[in-house]
C-alpha cells in the first residue's frame, strides 16, 4: 500500500505523524529520508575518523549509514535523525536493478533531483542536485554522463517523480533510451488509479 502526505502538510516529527493517520499500522515499516549533506563512499575506503567530512559537507557527518549488499557507505549530516531511520539514497540502490550497461536513474522532487549512476561495474556516482526545471536535468544529465565517460548512444535514462512527462519529452531527443518507471513491475495496481500518474511515486514504488 502507498500512501502520500504533501511535505508542506507535515510537522516537525512526519514519521509519527504518518504512522499515526493508520487505523492499523503494517506488517512492516520502512523509514527512510533524504539528507542533503551526504557523501557516497566505497565500504572499503571508509574510516572511523569522520572529520575529512567537515570539508565535503560543510560540518563533520553525524552518521554513518552501511550497506552490506552493496558494500557501501552514505557519511551524513543527519541533525541526530532517529536511528531507526535509514537513508533514502541506499534504500533505493538496494532495490534498483543491476545495470549490465550504463543507466541513470533520475527521481524528480519538487526542487532537486536524485541522480543514480551504474554500470557493470556498479554504482558510479548518487548524489542529489538542485533540479527546478527541465534545462536542469538536461544540463546535469550531460554532465554526470561527460563525467563518468558515456556514450550517450549506449546509455539508458529512466525518468520519475514530480513532471516526469514533461522531462521525458524534453531530454528525449540528446539521450538514445529515455523511459519512465514501469510501475506495474513493483505493484498491482487498482482500477481506481487509473487516473493518478502513479510513475510520479517512483521512489515509493520501489519500497
Amino acid at each position: 500500500m502507498i500512501g502520500f502526505v504533501p511535505a508542506a502538510e507535515l510537522t516537525e516529527n512526519p514519521f509519527e505523524e504518518l504512522l499515526a493517520s493508520f487505523s492499523e499500522l503494517p506488517g512492516s515499516v520502512l523509514k527512510a529520508q533524504e539528507f542533503a549533506q551526504s557523501a557516497l563512499l566505497p565500504k572499503a575506503l571508509g574510516t572511523k575518523d569522520k572529520k575529512w567530512t567537515k570539508t565535503l559537507l560543510g560540518s563533520e557527518a553525524d552518521r554513518v549509514f552501511s550497506s552490506e549488499s552493496l558494500a557501501v557507505e552514505v557519511y551524513a549530516l543527519t541533525h541526530n535523525a532517529s536511528k531507526d531511520v535509514g537513508h533514502n539514497w541506499l534504500v533505493q540502490m538496494e532495490r534498483l536493478p543491476k545495470a549490465s550497461a550504463p543507466r541513470l536513474w533520475v527521481n524528480l522532487e519538487s526542487t532537486t533531483a536524485t541522480y543514480f549512476a551504474a554500470d557493470a561495474k556498479g554504482f558510479q556516482l548518487v548524489n542529489t542536485l538542485p533540479t527546478s526545471s527541465n534545462e536542469e536535468l538536461l544540463y546535469h544529465l550531460g554532465n554526470i554522463t561527460e563525467q563518468l565517460g558515456w556514450d550517450r548512444e549506449k546509455l539508458t535514462v529512466e525518468v520519475c517523480g514530480l513532471g516526469h512527462q514533461k522531462a521525458l519529452a524534453f531530454v528525449k531527443p540528446y539521450f538514445k533510451v529515455v523511459k519512465s518507471i514501469k510501475a506495474d513491475k513493483y505493484v498491482k495496481l487498482s482500477s481506481a488509479l487509473n487516473k493518478v500518474d502513479i510513475e510520479s511515486y517512483g521512489p515509493l514504488l520501489r519500497l
